[in-house]
């Protein structure tokens, strides 16, 4: 007891003692700043900072961070300050303030900050989306964009996409019956991007009605995907507090590490067969190449102190998460506000019928001329933006962001979700009008050129699957949309709540019934 009651007192001396010397620390640290900065100005701060943690308790669990910054934005204005535990953090929501990020200060804020998502997560910085700016990120960049995700490759692999969407038509036609089944059309998104993406990277595919086995498998990999989103938007203590290490061994970085584990079992399976099937290579040299033939072909076995598989595990899991998670939520998106504005719904399938008609399937080739469905998938992707943040970037040196200092190492969100509810540059910000991107914003894409517009972000570090992730959504939307009428469960409407995590998934799944539209023999495949 005696023993007990010591050891409690040593604690808790120990923790005031660290409060004191951080006070100390960030005291001097203020001062240093202000007699360096003082002829400065600097983006203004909310006051309630407390020590060590800084801003984090304003933050709370009950909303996305993005809609609390928006709050914190309406407040101290579209270029604010905030403490993340030592960091400091600015948060950016206006289009002239993110214009000048991603356009004169592209290069500065091209870093990405360290971080135990980084080390755990993505090989020790192997997974280009984690490295910081440099010669390897810009060797990795290239090779993604021109080798993986160029359109040139997203074309040749364009008939992955077209069979897994029409295998998903067939089972939705099949599934739906006589009995208005309720169908979680949520996880049918999941299972198309997945068996999208894992083959056009892996040549497998996991969701199959003949396949048990695969099926539990692509299961297991859709809950890694899910619980790596979750915790790659969750705060790590060491992150923000740098002598607060030692309480990582109970927290995030214990999931990360099992995640890590997890993934490497995967892809390290995956990369043996590929280097299997390349020894037997008479068998296998007019087989088509997936992105790990192109990485196994092309990487080094040295590259930047990386090693070849592991730049490769690290760009598979990047492609995987990024891919599959958001293309999939981003659908969801879609027709959740299809289903709670009907009009709109009416409208996109009278297009089809107009300029497709019911006696023929849409293909890949009328999607140009489907005006109105494109229109509908840009204002989805205004409201609910893959990233609503963004990805944290770094300032590499001083800058200046809408005339305040930005100190070298300071961290930048680029809040996405406030700059497309921004009521001066939208009408009716809050409001599923598509009709928007038809008349006065008929000029804006999803290129990462309109800086009031960026869904997937712009600059140096915007998304690289950009091209794959619209190919698939336009591809999924018409498809559905000419060959099924869509309810809810009792037509009540859906429930729009935003769930947690960094890429604002629907907090609850989608339910839906489906009516079919089309004669029989157009479901058959």
């Amino acid at each position: 007891m005696e023993f007990s009651t010591t050891s409690h007192l040593l604690s808790i001396s120990g923790v005031l003692l660290l409060l004191l010397l951080y006070n100390l620390w960030r005291v001097r640290v203020k001062r240093q700043n202000y007699e360096s900065n003082k002829s400065l100005l600097l983006a203004p701060e909310p006051s309630g900072a407390l020590p060590i943690i800084g801003h984090l308790h304003l933050l709370g669990k009950e909303n996305t961070l993005a809609r609390t910054l928006g709050r914190l934005a309406d407040n101290y204005g579209p270029i604010f300050t905030i403490w993340l535990g030592v960091h400091r953090t600015v948060v950016v929501s206006s289009y002239e303030a993110i214009k000048e990020c991603f356009s004169s200060n592209d290069r500065i804020l091209a870093s990405r900050p360290r971080s135990s998502h980084g080390q755990y997560l993505s090989y020790n910085y192997a997974a280009f989306g984690f490295a910081s700016y440099g010669p390897y990120w810009s060797h990795m960049r290239k090779l993604v964009a021109i080798q993986l995700l160029s359109s040139h490759r997203i074309k040749l692999l364009k008939h992955v996409q077209i069979s897994e969407v029409n295998t998903l038509i067939k089972e939705l036609y099949e599934k739906q019956g006589s009995n208005k089944k309720i169908i979680n059309i949520s996880e049918c998104f999941e299972h198309l991007t997945l068996n999208m993406i894992t083959r056009m990277i892996a040549g497998k595919r996991y969701f199959s009605s003949a396949d048990s086995d695969s099926e539990q498998e692509g299961k297991r990999i859709g809950k890694i995907m899910k619980e790596f989103m979750y915790i790659s938007g969750v705060f790590v203590p060491s992150d923000l507090i740098p002598f607060l290490g030692w309480m990582n061994f109970a927290g995030p970085v214990k999931t990360m590490k099992r995640l890590s584990r997890e993934l490497d079992s995967l892809t390290e399976t995956w990369i043996d067969e590929h280097k299997l099937k390349r020894v037997k290579s008479e068998e296998s040299k007019n087989m088509e190449e997936d992105f790990i033939d192109v990485m196994l072909s092309l990487l080094e076995d040295d590259f930047f102190g990386h090693s070849k598989e592991d730049i490769i595990k690290g760009t598979v899991t990047n492609l995987i998460i990024a891919g599959a998670d958001t293309t999939s939520i981003t659908l969801t998106w879609i027709l959740s506000n299809l289903l709670n504005n009907r009009r709109t719904l009416e409208l996109a399938q009278q297009e089809l019928d107009l300029k497709v008609g019911r006696n023929r399937c849409v293909q890949d080739s009328d999607i140009d001329n489907l005006v109105y469905l494109n229109a509908i998938v840009k204002e989805t992707l205004r409201l609910y933006p893959p990233g609503p943040l963004a990805v944290p970037h770094e300032a590499s040196e001083d800058c200046s962001i809408a005339g305040y200092h930005i100190p070298k190492g300071t961290r930048v969100f680029a809040n996405l979700w406030k700059l497309h509810r921004d009521p001066n540059v939208w009408s009716s910000p809050n409001e599923f009008v598509p009709e928007r991107f038809l008349t006065s914003q008929a000029n804006m894409d999803v290129s990462g050129q309109n800086f009031e517009y960026i869904p997937f972000g712009s600059g140096r570090r915007s998304c690289p699957g950009l091209n794959f992730a619209i190919q698939a959504i336009h591809l999924t939307l018409a498809k559905l949309l000419q060959a099924f009428s869509f309810t809810t469960p009792l037509n009540v409407p859906v429930d729009m709540t935003e769930g947690l995590g960094i890429t604002l998934p629907k907090a609850t799944p989608l339910e839906i019934h489906i009516i079919p539209r089309l004669s029989p023999e157009l479901y058959a495949w």
